[in-house]
């Protein structure tokens, strides 16, 4: 029985673990580590990947000699026959009367080597290396998009939790004031209307405060959600983080787009690869020219194929052209197609370059102005405070009313909510911009 209750109290403790190490504060390099490990696109685009290297491997068969060897047994059986060679002789010859049986064996080996297709091969290999640069793009491309996510609902719920401290402060603030309007009441020194006042002021800070404790848990719903974890899991982050910005000029940032930029570097590889297969159906308009040899042996008994090889073989070499000067237009369609869908990846490509341009500018004005308005809002912050320092002393010795009280409790509260909220969407518009120029993955390399 003792030992039955230690086993409870070990798995206990072991609960009791297992339940804080899932709670330990996660910082965000941790958050982004574990969507890069959970998230399914990730692992799609990571499986297209190793099927671009695949078919890159694969592109060189073409250029590469083809060697089979085959092996086989043959029944023959000859009934008898009136004839001898094409002359007929009838019946009655005994050598022609009999039925004739064997057995044979055979062992062939074939080489085949393609020397000139018109330049498929070549180019085949090049669209195989420009379709496997193309993927990997495509999968940094991801890569970025599940960083710039997490970090947006990472930032989204540190913004959601302050906001809830400024809550916090405002109920307490609240809660003061109602004391304090209590005590003043009984020593006659303000009227019963300004203790009802103060209540009514404490319970709409209070449901603002409740609001903002279901804005947390919605964005700590929305951070499980992108770490590819269910939404209910328990979840905690790190909440003093420093996070630097380095802001260069405009110029500099479309620059860094159009050489890193995943996605756009996609759009240009894939161009190039549509251009490779423009050149690969028109080399159907060249003849192919291939060499091949072909040694073949045939014997009655099995054990003869692998000895005396001087003997019992023939052998065929040459080389051979084959030019197909009609089937349709079949070659002509193709290549009009793979022309065609060049230009719609041109049209893509320039489509989706205007349109990142244009959000790289919309980021860097944004970023630009957010500077701006926490330094005002900075200002803002510090004015309140003093408003409220001295409308609190006012109405202490008498000389300010609770509504004015009440006016700058509710400036300085919203000035705390602004900066906060301006300070954590500077942040996420500085994240976007650096997943906009193709940056944002520098730091967060491991998955």
């Amino acid at each position: 029985m003792r030992l039955f209750g230690f086993i409870i109290t070990g798995l206990l403790l072991m609960g009791v673990a297992a339940q804080a190490q899932t709670t330990r504060p996660l910082t965000l390099d941790e958050c982004i580590q574990i969507a890069l490990k959970n998230n399914v696109q990730i692992r799609i685009s990571k499986y297209q990947y190793l099927n671009a290297q695949y078919d890159r491997r694969n592109a060189y068969r073409n250029i590469l000699p083809t060697f089979s060897i085959s092996m086989g047994v043959f029944r023959y059986e000859r009934g008898p026959t009136s004839y001898l060679g094409n002359e007929y002789v009838g019946p009655g010859f005994p050598q022609l009367d009999r039925v004739v049986q064997s057995t044979d064996y055979s062992m062939g080996l074939t080489l085949n080597q393609n020397i000139y297709d018109g330049g498929m091969w070549w180019n085949t290999i090049r669209k195989g290396k420009v379709d496997e640069r193309s993927q990997a793009y495509n999968y940094e491309a991801q890569r970025q998009q599940v960083i710039v996510t997490v970090m947006q609902n990472y930032f989204t719920l540190l913004k959601e939790i302050k906001l809830l401290e400024v809550n916090r402060q405002a109920v307490e603030r609240s809660r003061e004031q109602l004391e304090r309007a209590e005590s003043m009441y009984e020593l006659g020194s303000v009227a019963k209307v300004d203790v009802f006042k103060a209540r009514v002021n404490l319970g709409n800070d209070r449901i603002q405060y409740i609001n903002q404790e279901n804005r947390v848990r919605k964005a700590r719903q929305d951070l499980n959600i992108a770490m590819g974890r269910n939404p209910d899991e328990p979840l905690e982050i790190a909440t003093d983080i420093e996070f630097t910005r380095h802001i260069v000029t405009l110029d500099s940032l479309y620059q860094v787009a159009i050489h890193h930029n995943p996605t756009l570097r996609k759009y240009q590889l894939d161009r190039r690869s549509a251009d490779l297969q423009i050149k690969i159906a028109g080399s159907r308009y060249f003849p192919e020219i291939s060499g091949f040899f072909s040694l073949n042996r045939r014997v009655p008994q099995f054990d003869g194929v692998f000895k005396e090889f001087d003997r019992e073989y023939n052998y065929t070499v040459g080389i051979q052209l084959r030019w197909t000067l009609f089937n349709g237009f079949a070659d002509y369609i193709q290549k009009q197609k793979a022309k065609v869908n060049a230009m719609i990846l041109q049209e893509q490509q320039t489509d989706y370059q205007r349109n990142l341009m244009s959000t790289i500018k919309s980021l860097y004005d944004n970023l630009k102005a957010y500077d701006e308005i926490i330094r005002i809002n900075r200002e803002n912050l510090e004015a309140a405070r003093e408003e409220y320092r001295l409308a609190l002393e006012r109405y202490r010795i008498g000389n300010g009313t609770a509504i004015e009280l009440r006016e700058a409790q509710v400036n300085l509260t919203r000035a705390e909510q602004v900066l906060v909220s301006t300070e954590y969407d500077a942040i996420i518009t500085y994240a976007q911009l650096q997943e906009a120029v193709g940056k944002l993955s520098d730091t967060y390399v491991g998955e």
